[in-house]
């Protein structure tokens, strides 16, 4: 996920951020719903044998080059809400790094 969403245009600007440390906040395309394929495969990720991770950039690109993504670990689906999109709320396995949250300028718990 790019958190910045400055200069993309508007159906890319999806709401995607930290909520703490151990939870992530994501909004999925904007024609994904809860009852779709893939709605389905994000709310039963575990019991399909799924693994979803977690890698998240501030901004799309520091000056001409992309920003490269840093990796948070993997995450499980705790709750939903709406359709088209869907904002999906992911719970991590294991609490982001203090480094990573200096990064994406978190408080701690």
């Amino acid at each position: 996920m790019t958190l910045e969403k400055d200069g993309m245009i508007g159906e890319h600007q999806y709401a995607d951020h930290f909520i703490s440390e151990v939870e992530f906040s994501w909004q999925s395309q904007n024609r994904t719903t809860q009852t779709s394929k893939h709605g389905q495969m994000i709310r039963n990720h575990k019991e399909m044998g799924l693994h979803v991770h977690l890698l998240v950039r501030k901004t799309k690109k520091n000056e001409s080059k992309p920003t490269p993504f840093t990796y948070c670990g993997e995450v499980d689906f705790q709750s939903w809400d709406g359709n088209t999109p869907i904002t999906v709320t992911w719970r991590l396995r294991e609490p982001i790094p203090s480094t990573i949250s200096t990064l994406f300028a978190l408080k701690p718990l």
